[in-house]
């Protein structure tokens, strides 16, 4: 918390099932900001360590400009049918809501056998 939103990613992505590239060079903003994304790219750095299989890769990119922070979590791998009930699992539905609760947004990009992109943005200035 204290060095940022780019160095919690980075330890994250030491941490992760899947070898995990991070580029997040983006300021400070709000704590319940940072910890949306935080969380958001955690819980879909998991699902992808859970599901994309075998070989897969992953990337985490923070970007933002002067009035939008932005994040996406993708995989290379296995993919899933971004659907119905797919798209309302816990998982799911917690991103959205912790991004919509600060004025954000979630989409899930996902076919199978083409891997899984899980974007987010937040409609707010730095700190």
């Amino acid at each position: 918390m204290d060095r940022g939103l780019p160095e919690a990613l980075r330890a994250a992505a030491n941490r992760a099932v899947l070898p995990t590239d991070v580029n997040a060079d983006v300021g400070r903003y709000d704590s319940e900001v940072e910890a949306a994304v935080y969380f958001c790219c955690l819980e879909a750095m998991q699902n992808a360590g859970k599901h994309a299989g075998d070989g897969a890769r992953l990337s985490v990119t923070v970007s933002a400009t002067d009035t939008e922070l932005a994040f996406e979590v993708a995989d290379d791998g296995a993919g899933f049918a971004a659907t119905g009930a797919a798209r309302t699992g816990h998982g799911f539905v917690n991103m959205a809501d912790r991004l919509g609760a600060i004025g954000g947004v979630l989409d899930v990009d996902s076919a199978p056998g083409a891997g899984t992109r899980i974007r987010g943005r937040i409609t707010r200035a730095p700190r």
